[in-house]
């Protein structure tokens, strides 16, 4: 039994502060430890979303948490997937806007660059892309929106195609269609001028075609294959490492053969990899790693390379145990 002869009263601050809090806190199931909740949230949700087939950026704060870039068709479900994360206090999804189509031709290659829903998107506009004698290589975020569908885009690219030169460069973006490449003649740039017209279905189509000996394959627009290698990667996790190693987290090393493959449309863009680690030897390390296997896919050594950001406080922050890639 509890002896009241001995209760000592506390002082009315010390019970609010020291006793109810806490026990309030403790019934929630939050415990306050600063920037853990929120790392433990993010880290919960991005896991619920993947099992559940569903993509988008997560930011956390506090107990709210914010998922954007999601496919339109996919707002609801994943609004239910995150309320369902225990410890989340409000959920705000963001639909993704229709986002900038790259489609180039270098050579043999077809690169695709953009967003599409999901790997049923994908699926139909790598199918309708798909043309005889060209490798097609994909650089494709899930989770966004493609501005037109897919089977109009495998016509605006027959059409470009129609040009028979080895450098087109195709993008769409707001109701609006660019092509650019250059053709031995006036008579081949008006083919091709109207098969874009007409393969447009009504878009309005901005004409950058010139007159003059092609270009060498490869010429591709550097700034723009740069932002197609950072939305591919960060996009899918970033190439990222498990703290502290040089062990590959997520899909690392299929990233990385994607980025590879991309830049061979460059021949001569030249390439730095900065790597984040814990320390210079670490983010070293992860440099090489990346660098080796970008050479196995045939990426010149001499034009790559390492810059390191050590990181002494600690990998806590995912961008300090990774490897961006820059393209000049």
């Amino acid at each position: 039994m509890f002896d009241t002869q001995f209760a000592v009263r506390l002082p009315h601050a010390v019970w609010i502060g020291g006793l109810l809090v806490p026990a309030l806190l403790a019934t929630t199931g939050v415990f306050v430890y600063g920037g853990g909740v929120e790392r433990t949230l993010h880290s919960d949700v991005r896991t619920a979303l993947g099992k559940a087939g569903y993509h988008g950026v997560v930011a956390v704060d506090g107990r709210s948490v914010v998922v954007s870039e999601v496919s339109p068709r996919a707002v609801d479900a994943v609004r239910a997937v995150v309320s369902d994360v225990n410890g989340v206090g409000g959920t705000h999804v963001r639909a993704a806007e229709p986002e900038q189509l790259l489609v180039a031709v270098r050579g043999g290659e077809i690169l695709v660059s953009g967003a599409v829903a999901d790997d049923a998107e994908r699926r139909a506009l790598l199918e309708a892309v798909r043309s005889d004698g060209h490798r097609v290589t994909a650089a494709l975020r899930l989770g966004g929106l493609l501005p037109i569908p897919p089977v109009v885009i495998g016509r605006v690219l027959s059409a470009a195609l129609s040009a028979k030169v080895p450098d087109v460069t195709t993008t769409i973006h707001n109701g609006q269609v660019v092509i650019a490449a250059r053709v031995p003649d006036e008579a081949r740039a008006s083919a091709v001028r109207d098969a874009v017209r007409e393969a447009a279905n009504g878009l309005q189509v901005t004409d950058r075609i010139e007159i003059g000996s092609s270009a060498p394959a490869g010429d591709l627009n550097v700034q723009a294959l740069h932002d197609s290698i950072s939305r591919l990667v960060n996009g899918n996790g970033a190439i990222r490492f498990v703290q502290g190693t040089t062990a590959y987290e997520g899909h690392g090393p299929v990233l990385i053969e994607r980025v590879g493959r991309m830049l061979l449309v460059a021949p001569r863009a030249s390439i730095t990899l900065v790597a984040h680690g814990t320390d210079q030897a670490v983010a070293t390390k992860r440099g090489e790693l990346v660098r080796d296997v970008l050479v196995g896919q045939g990426v010149a050594p001499a034009l790559i390379a390492i810059e390191t950001r050590p990181a002494p406080d600690g990998e806590y922050d995912p961008v300090t145990r990774q490897v961006d890639v820059v393209v000049r």
